[in-house]
């Protein structure tokens, strides 16, 4: 549909450029005249928009000039120009309902490159009322959703969007249900925080979020075994986000004075994940004598080296006490140290950014649930 869509709004443009060119407009184009037209636009733009404009003077009323011409200064970046050509078709009387919503689009278009989002979504919104521009508009409404913070509209996009295009928005749908969630633990009502994110989970079971988020509001009410089963489903999401639930089950514990608790837990973690890294540091710890936590270390280390684990290695007492660091070994560790002080923590597997902090929006591509820990 998109495919046929896209070449009724190019062929405006095919014969706008016939007659900008100094066709006779009362002919009739042939397929060739039309082909060259839109060619012209695609390798030289300049003299397409040079020769619309000439033809727009003879006929300042003529609706596909003016959508055309409108669409070509957007996409060189004129965007005062595109909105005043785009906001005089809408202001033509007697417009064909196609024509209406087709302006509405690239007024909205305009809208959104100018920065201008509530003039934008309001456009939009028009435009997606007639079933040729429904996926189009809405497929540009819901980054201004997001953007603006409106979730709730957002999520109700999406929503038409699944049924519109057959295909699934689980996923952006539960970050979105997440984000209404933690604007209700903000303001206070932790119940409705908790429905909110319990339904995110039923449409999409894979969100390690809504667990990571449950956990941190069962905690806060000292919920503690409550807390603790979130946090245990993190490890059947997505094992790469131990390295967020393990300090999160420590901290609990800690604060619960609860310390089998944590045993218990990460022996569980090593029975099924004993080569994460985030599960085998956490295990050392609990280690009390310093000679069998280096060599339970130096064996996790020959199955599956990571800095951090050389780090935490190098740091131990015993290795210290016993005399089997020197001085240049001691001062490679606290450089490693620094160093991956410096590294980013987190890695988007859609676009490769790596940001410092943990985004579940990604801000260089715009995707929802594709940053992660980096691996170490």
């Amino acid at each position: 549909m998109l495919e046929s869509l896209a070449l009724w709004l190019l062929l405006p443009l095919g014969i706008a450029l016939g007659i900008a060119l100094g066709r006779n407009p009362r002919s009739t184009l042939t397929d060739t005249e039309m082909l060259a037209g839109l060619t012209l636009a695609q390798d030289n733009p300049d003299r397409a928009i040079a020769a619309l404009t000439k033809a727009l003077e003879r006929d300042p009323a003529a609706v596909e000039l003016n959508l055309t011409l409108g669409a070509l200064f957007r996409k060189r970046g004129e965007i005062d120009r595109a909105l005043r050509l785009h906001e005089n078709v809408l202001a033509q009387p007697e417009l064909k309902p196609d024509t209406r919503a087709l302006a509405l689009y690239e007024l909205g278009q305009d809208c959104v490159k100018a920065g201008l989002l509530d003039r934008a979504e309001d456009a939009l919104k028009k435009a997606a009322q007639h079933p040729a521009f429904d996926v189009l508009a809405y497929e540009q409404l819901l980054p201004i959703h997001e953007q603006l913070g409106e979730w709730q509209q957002a999520l109700q996009v999406a929503e038409w969007m699944e049924k519109l295009k057959g295909q699934s928005y689980a996923v952006v749908r539960a970050h979105y249900l997440l984000e209404l969630a933690e604007e209700r633990r903000q303001q206070g009502n932790v119940t409705e925080a908790i429905k909110l994110a319990r339904r995110a989970l039923s449409i999409d079971k894979q969100c390690v979020r809504a667990n990571l988020f449950l956990g941190q509001v069962y905690e806060a009410s000292q919920s503690w075994a409550d807390a603790l089963a979130a946090y245990e489903l993190v490890s059947q999401q997505d094992p790469r986000f131990l390295s967020q639930a393990i300090p999160a089950v420590e901290r609990l514990c800690a604060i619960s004075e609860q310390p089998q608790m944590l045993k218990t837990f990460l022996a569980d973690l090593e029975q099924h994940h004993g080569l994460n890294s985030a599960v085998w540091l956490a295990c050392a710890k609990l280690i009390d004598d310093g000679d069998e936590q280096a060599r339970y270390l130096a064996d996790k280390l020959s199955q599956k080296p990571t800095w951090r684990g050389l780090v935490q290695f190098l740091s131990l007492p015993a290795t210290q006490d016993a005399g089997l660091l020197s001085v240049p070994v001691q001062s490679f560790r606290t450089a490693l140290g620094q160093l991956l002080l410096k590294r980013p923590a987190y890695h988007c597997t859609h676009c490769g950014f790596t940001p410092s902090l943990l985004f579940w929006h990604c801000p260089s591509c715009k995707q929802w649930g594709t940053v992660a820990p980096a691996e170490d």
